[in-house]
This record gives structure tokens, C-alpha cells and sequence, in this order.
């Protein structure tokens, strides 16, 4: 009796989706670990930002995932035509095109033209999951932007797009905590010289070994540079993944397991909705392929229909009275003894 009274609880609907969770997050972190300059790239936009007087209202990022060298943009508008463009313009027209481009599931990216642009420049395009930002790199360079940019502007909030050539210098100049070096020692083999390194620092560039050409000493630097990169990127990995790990759990999920998974709704006061009251999560829905480790793309239990991809972040197993076999029909009222099971514990 005891057994059926805690499976019969457990495999309450209205529970499971009104009820937050108490254990640690699900998904252990896997790390993305490129091996040289542009074979990893992210692009996002950050705005609306309030209008300068040169039309701009948007920043478009691109970053490399090994150097962290950046390129960025103020554009007029986020669309597909201006990220594809600029896409061609910044990144390929300078240093090629990337192996792999990391984007969120936003219109702009998920668009023909910008999927065609990608394809035409033989990248991979690949996408991160819905509510799971930490995938994308440009995601951290987007805060660090703003950041920067709150500190230039003060009070004059529609010239930002004049300090994003200096702000954009500095990060390339300044030594990133995951290489141990700063990006332009990464691509270029040497650091960005300002007016005062010119007039302070003579070039000293092949003086102390004149048999050495300056094209070999070249090759050496980026050489050393390159494997000083791997090295700390594995260690810093290393380091991020122990400590993301020990506030995470390991989940795992089979084809046709039923999963509910988190709702983030925002409040509307003209419907009158408040999202404090909403339900946690929604669903069922079916497993329907295994992507990854931590990503899942998922069906509805009843039509079929994709629902798209998850990391398992946002998914909570779903129980039902035999949680063993797969429920076709899922109960859907409020049951007077169901609630007042609820309410007691």
C-alpha cells in the first residue's frame, strides 16, 4: 500500500509541473576545444541600443574560440542580410572561413540567406539550445561590451558606436586569463604597438640572432604561441569543468523516455498572468534523439511534432504510474485527492 501510495504521488502531473526541483542541475559541462585560430567562431547581437546619430541601434560580435580575438560592428539593424554581409566582410575577407560558427536559435540565424551564406563557405553551422547560453562565447564578450561601454558613454547614451574602436583595441591588446596571452600575440605573433611603445621601445626584431630570418622568427613565434594557447586552454577547461561539475549532476536519457521540461514565461499584465504562478515546467514529451551527452531533441507525446532541441539543464524526467513503460495518455485534470496530496506535502 505504502509503495503504491508514493508511486501514485510520484507520477502526479500537476506535481511535476508546479513543483520546483531541489537537486543540483543536470549536465556535466563539455568543454569546446579548438586546436588554432578561427576553427571555432561565435556571432551574436547585443541590443536595442538607443539610436545614434549615425542610425546604429545594434552590435554585431564575432570571437574566436581560440585566440578571443573579437570583430565587431554597429549595425543599423539585426537581420539576416546584415549578418550575413558582415559575416563576409569581417571574418572571411580577413581570416578565412571558420571551420565550425556557434549562433543561438534566434530568426536571424536560423534564416535561408544566413544559412546559405554558411554553407557557401564550407562552415558548419551549429546552434546553441534554448535557455543555454553558455554555449556561445560571444554570450561573455557580449557582457564584457556592455560593460565597457557603460563606463565610456556616462550620459551621453547615443554615442556608444564612437567608442567601439578603442574598446575593441583594448581587448585585444589586454592578456585573456584562458590563453595567458593577449589575442593579437595569438594571431599576429606580436603585440599591438600604441604611440608610446614606439617611442619608448625600439624594434629590436631579429637583433640578437642576425642568421635567423625574420619569416622563420616569425613561424617560431606563432608556433610557440599556438602550443602555449593549447596548453592553457586544456588546463583552464580542465579547471572550469571541475568546478561547474561539482554544482552539477550527471543525467542521462534513453529514446521514448518522457521528460517535462522548464518553462521560463514572463508576466503580462493586460491578459493578467503572472509568471510567479505559472506552471515550472510543461510537457511530457517523448526523447526522440540523442545529439550529445547533454543535448536532446524531443517530440510531442501525443502528435509527434518536433519541439526542438534541450540541454538537459532545462529536463526533468517525467513519472508516471508504471514509470517502465511509455504512457500514451497523459491525465490532464485535477483530481480533488491528487491536490490534497499535494498540499499536504
Amino acid at each position: 500500500m505504502l509503495s503504491d501510495v508514493k508511486k501514485y504521488v510520484g507520477s502526479c502531473a500537476i506535481c511535476q509541473f508546479t513543483k520546483p526541483s531541489q537537486r543540483k542541475p543536470g549536465g556535466f559541462m563539455v568543454p569546446i576545444c579548438p586546436q588554432y585560430p578561427w576553427e571555432y567562431a561565435g556571432v551574436d547581437f547585443v541590443g536595442p541600443l538607443p539610436r545614434t546619430p549615425s542610425g546604429n541601434a545594434y552590435i554585431l560580435v564575432f570571437v574566436d574560440y581560440f585566440s578571443k580575438w573579437i570583430e565587431v560592428c554597429a549595425v543599423r539593424e539585426a537581420t539576416a542580410l546584415v549578418a550575413a554581409s558582415k559575416l563576409l566582410s569581417e571574418v572571411f575577407a580577413r581570416h578565412g572561413a571558420p571551420k565550425y560558427l556557434i549562433s543561438d536559435r534566434g530568426s536571424v540565424f536560423m534564416s535561408d540567406l544566413f544559412k546559405h551564406t554558411v554553407s557557401a563557405l564550407g562552415t558548419e553551422h551549429r546552434l546553441t539550445t534554448a535557455y543555454h547560453p553558455q554555449t556561445n562565447a560571444t554570450e561573455r564578450v557580449n557582457r564584457t561590451l556592455k560593460t565597457a561601454i557603460r563606463a565610456y558613454v556616462g550620459t551621453k547614451h547615443t554615442s556608444w558606436d564612437r567608442f567601439l574602436p578603442h574598446i575593441c583595441f583594448a581587448l585585444r591588446t589586454a592578456q585573456h586569463d584562458s590563453t595567458g596571452l593577449s589575442p593579437s600575440m595569438v594571431l599576429y605573433g606580436r603585440e599591438l604597438d600604441t604611440p608610446l611603445d614606439l617611442l619608448s621601445q625600439p624594434d629590436v626584431f631579429g637583433v640578437e640572432d642576425p642568421g635567423v630570418t625574420s619569416l622563420d622568427a616569425l613561424k617560431h613565434l606563432l608556433q610557440e604561441a599556438s602550443d602555449h594557447v593549447r596548453s592553457f586552454l586544456e588546463a583552464s577547461h580542465s579547471k572550469k569543468k571541475h568546478y561547474y561539475d561539482k554544482r552539477h549532476r550527471l543525467v542521462s536519457f534513453s529514446i521514448n523516455d518522457l521528460v517535462r521540461v522548464k518553462t521560463h514565461p514572463r508576466s503580462d499584465s493586460s491578459t493578467n498572468f503572472a509568471a510567479k504562478l505559472a506552471p515550472l515546467y510543461t510537457g511530457p514529451y517523448r526523447v526522440a534523439q540523442k545529439l550529445s551527452d547533454v543535448n536532446y531533441r524531443l517530440a510531442d507525446v501525443t502528435t509527434g511534432k518536433d519541439m526542438g532541441v534541450f540541454h538537459v539543464v532545462n529536463m526533468e524526467p517525467f513519472r508516471t504510474w508504471d514509470s517502465g513503460n511509455v504512457s500514451k495518455r497523459v491525465p490532464k485534470h485535477r483530481y480533488p485527492f491528487m491536490m490534497l496530496v499535494w498540499v499536504l506535502l
